[in-house]
């Protein structure tokens, strides 16, 4: 018997410090674990643990007013957070803090300076270990209200056939509590008889357990209950196997007669369909796909899987609710299953993924039409609570036995395409190749490359100069990062930015970027070059309510002036919350940062949005000037947004500039500062140190 997963909500670490260092060297030990949460004194720290309820709780001892110890008592006192576990730390070396500590409850201690590596091994096995007790807490539950709920008698027992559960149905049919019997012998409590012989039958639960195998029940089988009531049933038993093929015991299901037949279809229907879209699930999915690899293998045909991706429905379903993105996912698979006739077969994967097999393929225009009928039917806009919401999908191709010989190779090589048509712009349909897959081996190679350099802080920043276009003379630095392999090539920012920013490490990219600038422009402050540098602030970092701390912590760090740095943030990272982004503005102005707008006309570029936001700079996106000379609409782009940054009095800088005619232009237009490989390429803090001395000549 396999048992469904029950879901347990995502890890919460609550940490509890004073101290601001402690708390940012904390969260950069453990955001990739948990949920984090932040509070600097005790009362803060128990209005949050109530709120939130995390799994683990990281306390500071010594704080002033309310100490962590006094914090653990407090928690320990409300049931609501009683069963928190908290680990203590402390600048106490001495045995008796770390005794109180225990006996407060806490299940650890740890001491400053926090030694990073020990400190978060211990930190994730107790969370692992609380995460654990969580999910088999919440499977026992979910079992137990499972069987409790359904209309037929269960019983489990151990490996020796002793009862180990019985639901409220079983108590009634066979008169026995299950209190009363646990640990006994499973035909004491379910006596079992031929109803026409009255000879007793043999409990099918010792045929389940020895032979590993579902056994029914025999024909014309009776129940007598410790009462005396007879009860006509049918059933079987099965034995209950974990993950690793391990028996577990067994467990018998058994009803009246009249309901068996259409208890049997329920349970096969469970086991093999999606509770949402009532569609074939995996199980049922893979044993499809293995039947039309055996007809086809027999038929000399081909078969084809398409893996369907609903293209941005975690933004959607974020932004609707999981109700409606629920009812928005049962109304594509109606869609999709309107176009699969009897021979089709469509599932669901599970969240937004859908599986079409089609058994028997004659030709690749069979898919194509497929295809292309799957497109058309999300061309309509899903309506949801009377307002509509736009879709697409992305598919992914996998032909039997071009490019797969397993039902594993099959499916891999489906999502290896369908990953390729979100590359692409998503929208769209991929044929699996062995090119794809190669791909995919790169970039998985470029990820660990990636996570190696940043782990070992073998990031590299370079300085590409910003001029003035009239006179040469340097006005600032723009700060790019660079990155090697392993055999001293460099790997192209246009690669590894954009896999940075979809695994998530762009934000300790972007940290390690702006303390390497920062450090160069305090460097060149002391050689007596006043150069600001601007740093490009990512949109996932640009959502961290710890951004604008960081920056000003770090400019305090190093005694840098404000003023010598500028943070370059894309239209889309402003838009992603505007009153979010109004605030986050407003402090960074405030600290004295200069704010720039990087590749300006390639988002919203609005002047509602720009009235709104408290930006310095306006950079013109590189693809405009470099195209303004020959293509008349990008030079009407690059007008328009100096017209516009005059009009606002707002600076102006033009990215991209490699030839004299495009200079020459942009001085005309008005755009008197740039930056491109005509005047330099970006240049590694050695050789900007060296320009900065040609400069000054």
């Amino acid at each position: 018997m396999q048992i469904a997963q029950a879901t347990v909500p995502a890890a919460k670490i609550l940490l509890v410090d004073d101290q601001a260092s402690s708390l940012l060297l904390l969260r950069e030990l453990l955001q990739d674990l948990a949920t984090l949460y932040f509070a600097t004194d005790g009362v803060q720290a128990i209005e949050l643990a109530i709120l939130h309820r995390p799994e683990l709780i990281v306390l500071d001892i010594e704080m002033p007013g309310m100490d962590g110890l006094a914090v653990c008592r407090s928690l320990k006192s409300n049931p609501a957070t009683k069963d928190i576990a908290v680990v203590f730390i402390t600048t106490h070396i001495d045995i008796e803090h770390e005794i109180a500590s225990l006996t407060e409850g806490g299940i650890d201690f740890l001491r400053k300076p926090l030694h990073a590596i020990s400190s978060r091994i211990r930190i994730k096995n107790l969370l692992d270990l609380s995460r654990y007790s969580r999910q088999v807490e919440a499977e026992r539950e979910w079992l137990r209200v499972t069987l409790d709920s359904i209309g037929d008698a269960v019983i489990a027992t151990d490996l020796d056939g002793k009862i180990s559960f019985m639901n409220p149905i079983a108590e009634r049919m066979t008169g026995w509590l299950a209190k009363d019997a646990l640990s006994r012998p499973i035909e004491d409590v379910m006596q079992l008889r031929d109803a026409h012989s009255q000879e007793p039958h043999w409990n099918p639960i010792y045929f389940a357990l020895k032979e590993q195998r579902v056994v029914a029940m025999a024909l014309n089988c009776q129940l007598v209950s410790r009462t005396g009531q007879q009860f006509q049933v049918e059933d079987s038993a099965a034995p209950i196997i974990d993950s690793k093929g391990h028996c577990l015991g067994s467990i018998v299901v058994f009803h009246d007669v009249s309901e068996s037949m259409a208890l049997a279809l329920k349970m096969s229907h469970l086991a093999n369909h999606d509770p949402l879209t009532n569609l074939p699930n995996r199980v049922l999915l893979y044993d499809r796909i293995e039947q039309a690899i055996k007809k086809a293998e027999q038929l000399h045909h081909k078969a084809a899987l398409l893996l369907i991706d609903l293209d941005h429905f975690k933004y959607v379903n974020d932004s609707i609710g999981h109700n409606l993105g629920d009812l928005l996912i049962k109304q594509a698979s109606e869609r999709l299953g309107s176009i699969c006739d009897a021979g089709i077969t469509l599932a669901r994967l599970g969240g937004d993924e859908f599986v079409v097999v089609l058994p028997e393929l004659w030709s690749i225009e069979e898919i194509a039409l497929f295809s292309s009928q799957v497109h058309s039917q999300f061309q309509q806009p899903f309506v949801l609570e009377d307002k509509k919401y736009q879709m697409a999908v992305s598919i992914g191709v996998s032909i039997y036995p071009d490019d797969a010989q397993t039902i594993e190779m099959f499916m891999r090589h489906a999502d290896v395409a369908m990953f390729k048509a979100k590359s692409e712009g998503r929208n769209r349909t991929s044929f699996f190749s062995d090119e794809l897959e190669q791909h995919i081996i790169h970039r998985h190679q470029l990820e660990t490359l990636l996570r190696d350099t940043l782990s070992n802080n073998q990031l590299q920043v370079y300085y590409q100069p910003k001029l003035c276009l009239e006179t040469g003379r340097l006005l600032g630095a723009e700060a790019l990062a660079r990155m090697q392999d392993h055999q001293g090539q460099w790997v192209s920012p246009s690669e590894f930015i954009p896999l940075a920013e979809e695994t998530g490490l762009i934000t300790e990219l972007g940290r390690q970027v702006l303390r390497q600038a920062c450090q160069e422009c305090l460097s060149w402050q002391r050689l007596g070059y006043h150069v600001p540098v601007s740093v490009n602030i990512a949109a996932a970092q640009f959502a961290d309510p710890l951004l604008v701390k960081q920056i000003t912590d770090l400019l305090t760090e190093l005694q840098l002036p404000a003023q010598l740095l500028e943070l370059e943030v894309t239209e889309s990272a402003l838009m992603l919350d505007v009153s979010k982004t109004q605030s986050m503005l407003s402090q960074l102005k405030a600290a004295g940062t200069c704010i720039a707008i990087d590749d300006f006309g390639t988002g919203y570029s609005s002047l509602s949005y720009l009235k709104k936001f408290q930006v310095d700079v306006l950079k013109i996106d590189k693809s405009f000037v470099q195209e303004m000379l020959i293509d008349r609409g990008d030079m009407e782009i690059v007008k328009a947004v100096i017209s516009l940054a005059q009009s606002m009095h707002l600076q102006l800088i033009a990215e991209g500039i490699e030839i004299e005619a495009q200079k020459d232009m942009l001085i005309q237009l008005g755009c008197s500062v740039g930056q491109g490989y005509l005047f330099s390429k970006p240049l590694s803090k050695e050789d900007f140190k060296a320009y900065l001395q040609r400069q000054s000549l």
